[in-house]
């Protein structure tokens, strides 16, 4: 079974029953961002307030989200939004991450898991320990932060535009020199591109993994089976200030959503944590 088909089960069992909130808004950010990273992301939103973000920069995904009816996905249930993320279409798959996010979310508060936004994703990772750090996305604030110590970097990206980079790391398409690697980093938009389940497959069985970035705030149960170590990823914290600046076209900042760890070893399970909150 992919990665994505275990999502998209995962969180259908478990809701199955459950009187799940529905989608209450669609974020659409700017077609053009001159700025800001955080603007290249969509967000689903559901009536409880809980929130899932999705990239908007594959294929034709955001032309095709500014053409759609907002009123049209708002009247989706979200389990069928979601199960769109277990397909071949682009756009559905974007949607229904959005949704799957979002959902997990509301999930994971209702359980009484109390998300750690204290520990860096990263600093879990323990980098400074690490001899050869395997990088899958080009992050440049990790190559700077790598650079000053005598660590080996091999990045892997599909981009040819990254390949004739020049600095202390290797870029390369093949996914296999991650065997290589003790410390890997990978970034969520894995989780869009269906690469996930082949680069956890490279990965020595002994390396150290974590999967990061706006996108990966699912339901981490499939992505632990699978050998993750630490999930990094982003809530929101200040609802109104982050629609307020979304509105606005702006990116969202510290005050209004924050980084998240899940760590494997204290995670108990999204069964176990729903098994006293009654199904209605």
């Amino acid at each position: 079974m992919t990665l994505s088909s275990s999502l998209v089960e995962l969180i259908t069992t478990v809701g199955r029953g459950r009187e799940l909130p529905p989608v209450a808004h669609l974020h659409r950010p700017p077609q053009v961002v001159p700025t800001g990273r955080h603007k290249k992301f969509g967000m689903i939103m559901l009536a409880d307030g809980s929130c899932g973000f999705f990239y908007t920069r594959f294929d034709n995904i955001l032309s095709r989200l500014m053409a759609c009816d907002p009123a049209q996905i708002l009247a989706t249930p979200i389990l069928d939004l979601i199960a769109g993320y277990d397909g071949d279409d682009p756009f559905a798959k974007a949607l229904g991450l959005g949704a799957l996010n979002a959902l997990s979310q509301h999930l994971l508060r209702i359980g009484g898991f109390a998300l750690d936004l204290t520990s860096d994703p990263l600093g879990q990772s323990r980098l400074e320990q690490a001899e050869h750090v395997g990088m899958v996305g080009f992050f440049p604030p990790l190559i700077d932060m790598l650079a000053s110590r005598n660590v080996a970097l091999t990045i892997i990206e599909k981009d040819p535009q990254f390949f004739d980079c020049a600095g202390n790391f290797s870029v390369t398409a093949d996914t296999a020199r991650l065997v290589d690697c003790d410390q890997v980093l990978v970034t969520g938009s894995t989780l869009m591109n269906d690469t996930l389940d082949e680069v956890l497959a490279c990965c020595n069985p002994a390396a150290h993994i974590a999967l990061i970035g706006p996108t990966a705030s699912c339901l981490p149960d499939p992505l632990f089976e699978r050998g993750v170590d630490v999930v990094g990823s982003t809530t929101v914290i200040d609802l109104p200030g982050l629609l307020t600046r979304l509105e606005a076209g702006e990116s969202w900042n510290a005050g209004t959503a924050t980084k998240y760890c899940i760590a494997r070893k204290d995670y108990p399970g999204i069964v176990g944590l729903l098994t006293s909150v009654p199904v209605k």
